[in-house]
């Protein structure tokens, strides 16, 4: 048999990582940071703990990638969504809509971002990251179309930076409560089709909501 080709060896340590990540979700959204543990994301994974090891020095490292991956690919979703050519209360609409549905449709990433910001001190000091400054940055291109919005009298006047974070944290509030929701409907073995028109009609609320913060009249 061949020897792997760099770009092969490079294709399965990219591989390798996405499958530990994903499970390394998976636990956390369980466990949380301090009582997840290298094996059972190794089991989750489906490979040995020694490979977990292999590309992650230890829990910090492995959680700080993940962290820094989710993170981006956050950031960067928000940044091209807000971008798009439209109403800003329509992107804003959509955008909510499309975060909220998440929740419903995978809790486990969701919870991670719901979660993260408690566990966060594990991974970095003070002085190495500051989860404000990350936030002011992800909001960003909320607040450029907001201020697009005022401009064009569709959004109330005010403190963009500020109305961008009221927003947000009403999506993000509205969607820990569509994640408990879901669950306690699931508990109480409610029917899938019930149990859609009430998350239905909770996600609508939630959007309203949040829509309620920026929008004129």
């Amino acid at each position: 048999m061949s020897p792997r080709t760099k770009e092969q060896n490079e294709e399965i340590r990219k591989q390798r990582t996405k499958e530990i990540l994903q499970a390394a979700i998976l636990v956390y959204a369980e466990k949380g940071y301090a009582a997840a543990e290298i094996g059972e994301i190794a089991e989750r994974a489906g490979l040995a703990r020694g490979l977990v090891y292999h590309y992650f020095k230890n829990k910090q490292a492995l959680f700080r990638e993940l962290y820094e991956d989710r993170m981006d690919k956050s950031e960067q979703f928000t940044k091209s969504h807000f971008e798009k050519e439209g109403a800003p209360l329509d992107l804003f609409s959509e955008y909510a809509r499309i975060v909220c549905t998440q929740v419903l449709d995978d809790a486990a990433v969701s919870r991670f971002f719901m979660r993260i910001s408690i566990d966060v001190h594990y991974l970095y000091t003070a002085e190495t990251f500051s989860p404000f400054e990350w936030v002011k940055s992800f909001i960003s291109p909320m607040t450029h179309a907001i201020e697009k919005g005022i401009s064009q009298q569709m959004i109330l006047p005010g403190d963009a930076s500020l109305m961008a974070m009221q927003f947000w944290g009403a999506v993000s509030q509205g969607m820990n409560y569509l994640d408990k929701e879901q669950q306690e409907l699931i508990s109480r073995g409610i029917s899938e089709k019930e149990m859609k028109q009430r998350l239905t009609t909770v996600l609508e609320q939630v959007i309203e909501s949040a829509l309620a913060v920026i929008r004129v009249g």
